[in-house]
């Protein structure tokens, strides 16, 4: 099937089908004859705090049980969602909420509760690692970072119940694609203070202001959503309910699939030629970037000759034909095709093809970290990946790389997706593979990533040329300086590697010709069932 290129475009997909009466893996016939779509996820959500959540799983289903300022439609472009208008007066910006939106317990959504949402996740003693999306906001990062105590010196305010102001440090003409990311999901602060440690354990901790709301939560195994009946705009939403599976092992999916038993999967590329004829088979690139990120307090991976030498050691092209096989391309740059620059796309006006596989190069490199570091035997380091497919088969190869070109021996540790993510949190690893994708359209969703200290920079690495760079995209408004002060952080990014960029991924997704109007987007949550519906 004709591959289609998707970063940021959404793809709407206008399938016709009939929902018939099943029997699953989970569940029992459908006897009240609702519109089910049933998918897999790669495991349980690690939080579904809003304000805290960060992995694709806990995104994919906060984007359809809360609703933020704005949501991103079909095409990718923002559009009003819990704020039905806003004024923009310089850099303050004025949301007129909707007044017949409630949360699920009934309670109205107010100004209050966006406000909240946006305190909660610069809270210091929340430590939200996205906190920095909130930084735009005037005085949101002193705040977050101890530099001022009084939140009332932060630049959003409640006019009143339904007027949100909000006040930004300078000019950001994506501000609204970056409103519908859940770091600015509403939070309800009576409910929240009444639930203490236990809000969004379980799904009796949890209100909802978005089109579904949580019915069950078995931990590590599914999770349904039943229609809002309070949601503002539930006649648009046709799916009575989402039936979410984690489901791990690829070939369980594989067969589910072909038993009617789910209707929405990815699948690997091994797995490509089962399907390669199915026109319900959608062939996409999409965001994300797969990379080695190494934990520089390591006594190893602190030296930057070492890790260049992993980086030159890998062949990339042979990654992605031999292994992946599943259409992702070479990685030789953080930052993937398709994100606007100056003129063209970012990497095409900067030439981001920032290093070659060379493998002199690479021995090169680990002879002058061995004598730094003062080794003469092999090194021995371990690689930790999570229970993702693809992973397994990306870390072997790199284990065989390393163990044929330099001769280091690398034991894989592979773990659960929950506890990569708290051993990652932790920086309880030598160097780890794993990946980022876009949160909204622009350069900076990569770029911001590795500020000294920042939440979701896991490496330990900081450097003040970088911060410099970066902290110059941020405060100017000059389209031209900000696309110069990114490229030359993202050069500085690969000359010291802190990370090793492997693939820039592609998806092979099956959707079952019953479902339409699914929407895939490669920013945000992954699938978006808003508009999603089934023929009966």
């Amino acid at each position: 099937m004709k591959k289609r290129l998707i970063l940021i475009f959404t793809l709407v997909f206008s399938l016709v089908m009939s929902v018939t009466s099943y029997s699953g893996l989970f569940f029992k016939k459908n006897k009240e004859n609702k519109k089910i779509v049933k998918l897999s996820v790669e495991g349980e959500p690690a939080s579904l705090d809003p304000q805290v959540l960060t992995d694709g799983t806990s995104i994919l289903i906060a984007n359809e049980v809360y609703e933020g300022l704005t949501r991103l439609d079909p095409n990718g472009n923002p559009i009003p969602a819990g704020a039905e208008s806003w004024d923009i007066n310089g850099n303050v910006w004025t949301f007129h909420l909707r007044k017949n939106a409630k949360w699920s317990n009934g309670e109205p959504v107010t100004a209050n509760d966006y406000y909240y949402g946006i305190r909660h996740g610069l809270e210091p003693e929340v430590a939200a690692p996205y906190s920095y999306m909130l930084y735009y906001i005037k005085n949101s990062e002193a705040y977050n970072t101890g530099e001022i105590k009084d939140f009332s010196q932060v630049g959003v305010k409640v006019i009143d119940d339904y007027t949100l102001e909000i006040t930004l440090d300078k000019p950001v003409a994506y501000f609204p694609s970056v409103l519908a990311f859940p770091t600015y999901f509403p939070l309800n602060e009576k409910f929240y203070k009444s639930q203490g440690d236990d809000f969004a354990l379980e799904k009796e901790n949890l209100i909802y202001n978005g089109p579904w709301k949580i019915k069950e939560w078995e931990h590590d195994s599914k999770i349904i959503l039943t229609k809002n009946e309070n949601f503002w705009d539930k006649d648009t939403i046709k799916i009575d309910e989402l039936h979410v599976l984690m489901v791990q092992d690829v070939n369980t999916l594989a067969n589910m699939y072909k038993n009617d038993e789910i209707d929405v999967i990815n699948i690997t590329g091994d797995q490509l030629p089962d399907f390669k004829d199915s026109k319900e088979l959608i062939n996409l690139d999409d965001s994300f970037v797969w990379y080695l990120e190494f934990n520089t307090n390591n006594k190893y991976f602190k030296n930057e000759n070492l890790r260049k030498a992993i980086a030159y050691a890998i062949d990339r092209n042979d990654l992605v034909t031999t292994v992946r096989k599943d259409g992702s391309k070479p990685a030789r740059s953080f930052t993937p095709e398709g994100f606007p620059g100056k003129n063209k796309s970012f990497r095409e006006d900067y030439g981001l093809n920032l290093f070659e596989e060379n493998i002199e190069l690479a021995k090169k490199y680990y002879e002058m970290a061995k004598k730094e570091l003062g080794f003469t035997e092999p090194l021995t380091l371990n690689l930790l990946i999570g229970s993702k497919p693809t992973a397994k088969g990306d870390a072997q190869f790199v284990q065989e790389q390393l163990r044929s070109k330099l001769g280091i021996q690398v034991n894989i540790e592979n773990v659960t997706y929950q506890i990569r993510l708290q051993r990652m949190r932790q920086m309880d690893f030598d160097f780890q593979l794993t990946r980022w994708g876009a949160d909204y359209f622009d350069p900076m969703t990569y770029m911001d990533l590795f500020v000294t200290g920042g939440g979701n920079n896991h490496t330990a690495w900081g450097n003040t040329d970088y911060d410099k760079y970066i902290d110059i995209a941020y405060n100017t408004a000059d389209k031209s300086k900000r696309m110069d002060a990114m490229a030359a952080a993202e050069k500085i990014l690969i000359k010291e590697m802190p990370i090793v960029p492997l693939v820039f991924n592609a998806k092979n997704i099956l959707i079952k010709s019953r479902v339409k109007n699914l929407t895939l987007s490669s920013v945000g949550a992954e699938k978006e069932f808003y508009w999603a519906d089934i023929e009966k």
